[in-house]
């Protein structure tokens, strides 16, 4: 964590020894720096905000770990990292090799949302034949226009208040 509690890059060495064979446990604890959640009809599930591994539960296990948790977009999560993150994970489940993995992510001034972030990825075994990435992935959503110094957002139906919105469900 940095100076102002924003996560910092994350280094891992995956294997399938990491990977986890239970559900991913409850992460609602966490507030991650530019935490302002918001619900609007333009983004799949409603919810603008996830909150987002730097490195995947499926490549290590990691739950609430605040230090491996950001405030991701809904596009950023699921459309951005998570098919790189797949790409990995199919890799080494049917390698079983190993992969040299880093995200990290990016803050522009002290701004508490991050503007993205760097995925690099390098399998081991192989000198990077099986899997050789280095890409920066956006952190934005289609049709809503986000304040990265403090995570508040608008969209063309809202947003509604976080205490006026129904619960979140369990991620």
């Amino acid at each position: 964590m940095d100076a102002y509690g924003r996560v910092t890059a994350a280094n891992a060495v995956l294997g399938q020894e990491l990977m986890p064979d239970e559900d991913r446990g409850d992460i609602s604890s966490i507030r991650p720096t530019g935490w302002k959640q918001a619900k609007y009809p333009s983004v799949d599930g409603g919810w603008l905000y996830n909150r987002s591994h730097l490195i995947g539960y499926q490549l290590t296990g990691e739950n609430a770990n605040i230090r491996n948790l950001m405030t991701g977009t809904r596009y950023f999560n699921v459309e951005g990292m998570l098919p790189f993150e797949n790409y990995v994970a199919n890799y080494i489940e049917e390698t079983g090799n190993h992969v040299r993995y880093r995200v990290t992510p990016v803050f522009e001034g002290e701004n508490m949302l991050a503007s993205g972030v760097y995925m690099e990825a390098f399998s081991i075994e192989d000198n990077g034949e099986g899997i050789k990435f280095n890409v920066f992935v956006p952190n934005r959503q289609p049709q809503v226009a986000i304040d990265y110094r403090t995570g508040a957002s608008r969209g063309q139906e809202g947003p509604l208040e976080e205490d006026e919105l129904p619960k979140l469900p369990q991620e």
